[in-house]
């Protein structure tokens, strides 16, 4: 009987270490969380849940927050797990929904990020624009463009001067090939931020595209005619002329853009163009020599 008492107290001062121990690596994870130190709080936070576990007792805190920072930290699948096991357990807070979204992102789970997205939004409506603001990088950067602009248009609609919503509208626009609208977003992304970099790219090389499919289209069918007259010439070349004035919409964002990154080669090919097709063949030559 003695012993069986002693064996008793035993398992119970291990539970009750155990405990402790889990207690102080709970706290040593929230310090290192405080620090940014994402990757040491995730592992930490694991081990805590993991000696809580020899209680028979899962902490949905710790198992939330090791995902949450496994997240952080960029390790995607080691964040899915612990986020599904809070998930499943019904962790009540509308990170755990953001997190697990940006989890299967990261694994290139679309469909389960989008899924846990849209429950997340529609659980928890005061943050509705923070759950519009993860689906339109979502669909942003799995490709899903259509859906991309309606998610930010929702998300630009509660905050009009986000630089970076409009940023993306406007990219996902463009891969979409809805150039006008396109050029609105970046337009606005310069009225809110004039020296934004890749904004007044993207518009020197929209409008550069747009004038040069123009031009290269005239160009092919007046070299398709089998045998044209001078009337045709003439009409030709005044088309490509009045073409041409649309290389001076692109220039002046082509040229700011040229200032900021003189060795990019996309800008310098379109500058070279531009100018040769403006008649400015100084400059053209310069571009030629980059």
């Amino acid at each position: 009987m003695k012993r069986l008492i002693m064996i008793g107290s035993i398992l119970t001062s291990c539970c009750w270490l155990n405990a402790q121990q889990a207690d102080v690596l709970k706290s040593d994870a929230i310090i290192q969380e405080s620090k940014m130190q994402y990757l040491k709080a995730a592992v930490l936070y694991e081990k805590a849940n993991t000696g809580y576990g020899l209680e028979q007792k899962v902490d949905t805190f710790c198992l939330f927050k090791a995902g949450q920072n496994y997240c952080r930290a960029k390790q995607f699948d080691k964040a899915v797990l612990p986020l599904e096991k809070a998930y499943e357990m019904n962790y009540p807070e509308a990170d755990l929904f953001l997190s697990l979204a940006d989890a299967y992102g990261g694994i290139k789970k679309f469909d389960k990020a989008e899924f846990i997205l849209k429950e997340g939004k529609n659980r928890f409506e005061e943050k509705e624009e923070e759950f519009n603001k993860k689906m339109g990088y979502l669909f942003y950067n799995s490709g899903q463009y259509a859906k991309a602009v309606t998610a930010l248009e929702l998300a630009i609609a509660q905050s009009p001067q986000n630089v970076t919503f409009l940023y993306l509208h406007g990219s996902s626009l463009e891969r979409l090939k809805k150039y006008p609208e396109a050029i609105q977003s970046f337009e606005n992304v310069l009225l809110l931020k004039p020296n934004h970099k890749k904004a007044t790219k993207k518009l020197g090389v929209i409008y550069f595209r747009q004038t040069d499919y123009l031009y290269e289209k005239e160009t092919k069918r007046y070299e398709s005619m089998k045998s044209p007259t001078r009337v045709n010439y003439h009409n030709s070349t005044k088309k490509l002329e009045g073409i041409s004035k649309g290389y001076e919409k692109a220039l002046p964002y082509l040229e700011k853009s040229h200032e900021a990154s003189p060795k990019d080669k996309a800008i310098i090919s379109c500058l070279s163009i531009a100018y040769r097709r403006l008649k400015m063949t100084e400059k053209a030559d310069q571009m030629k020599a980059i």
